[in-house]
């Protein structure tokens, strides 16, 4: 009954996760985004998937996720294999892979087969995670500001 209550209340919370190894351009992309859309409260960084898998309790919205995860931490899965993982636990996840992935066929799975958007890690990146995200908002019916 309870629970029931706060999710009438609060029923636009916006979570996001971001799975990236690289700290300095998470804490980037998190900034970004606070600055990019007000509406968004709680945004997590995980630097391996695993971690990010052990808090899907909270039901992000959005995941984030780099492809190498494994730059920093050897036996870390990649984005793939987390994606996977996220797609049976939490089916209706967005997911929007950032990576600098330049095997085609990993990003034809990432798409076609777990229903994610693939962005290119260049200098219009932020940019165009900025775009999905609006994108996924309007599709979920969520406030934008």
């Amino acid at each position: 009954m309870f629970l029931k209550f706060i999710k009438k209340i609060n029923p636009d919370k916006i979570i996001v996760f971001i799975v990236e190894d690289n700290e300095v351009y998470a804490k980037t992309l998190q900034t970004f985004i606070y600055n990019s859309f007000p509406s968004i409260k709680e945004i997590y960084i995980f630097r391996i998937g695993e971690l990010c898998l052990m808090e899907l309790h909270r039901n992000p919205t959005i995941v984030i996720m780099d492809y190498f995860l494994n730059s920093q931490y050897e036996q870390a899965n990649n984005g793939l294999e987390i994606i996977k993982r996220i797609k049976v636990q939490k089916p209706e996840t967005n997911i929007i892979v950032l990576s600098a992935q330049e095997d085609f066929q990993v990003v034809i799975d990432a798409l076609k087969q777990y229903d994610c958007i693939y962005v290119q890690k260049n200098e219009d990146a932020f940019k165009k995670v900025k775009q999905f995200i609006h994108v996924i908002f309007k599709r979920k019916n969520l406030r934008t500001f």
